[in-house]
């Protein structure tokens, strides 16, 4: 009898590992090509001017990236529940930290300083392809401090 239930409890943990696994790589995909695309389409990206090659890119690496997060979201679901809630917490914190933040605008072909905040991290300036005058922003990667008003 004891073991029926522990089959059924086995069975039961599988299935929902594999919903956890599913969803948690859902989001990891989402947020991944959110994150990089503004790095691959981008006028001073990886492929310039190509924005359907940087598309392909962006979305390659985002089902990279969502596929290893639900792999890694599965085994440790099976494992650790404890360790279901550090896993799913750090890639909280790392969305967080990671997404990039806009930083700086610069409108048109005027220079003015605008700055918003300053960044402790990577930053990369990102222009839209096939546009010949939009804002060019500034990203942050990583922690971004707000600057005084002035």
């Amino acid at each position: 009898m004891d073991g029926d239930r522990t089959a059924a409890d086995g069975t039961s943990r599988v299935g929902s590992a594999t919903g956890l696994a599913v969803g948690v790589g859902a989001v990891a995909l989402l947020v991944s090509f959110l994150a990089v695309n503004l790095v691959m389409v981008n006028l001073e990206g990886p492929f310039g001017e190509h924005a359907g090659l940087g598309m392909l890119a962006s979305l390659a690496a985002a089902a990279t990236a969502g596929a290893l997060v639900a792999l890694a979201t599965f085994a440790v679901a099976r494992r650790s529940t404890w360790g279901l809630v550090l896993l799913v917490g750090g890639l909280a914190a790392l969305a967080v930290v990671a997404f990039p933040t806009r930083v700086d605008s610069h409108e048109s072909f005027v220079e003015r300083a605008n700055e918003r905040s300053s960044c402790l991290g990577a930053t990369f300036r990102h222009y839209p392809p096939g546009t010949s005058d939009a804002a060019s922003d500034v990203y942050c990667v990583g922690l971004e401090r707000p600057l005084p008003a002035g």
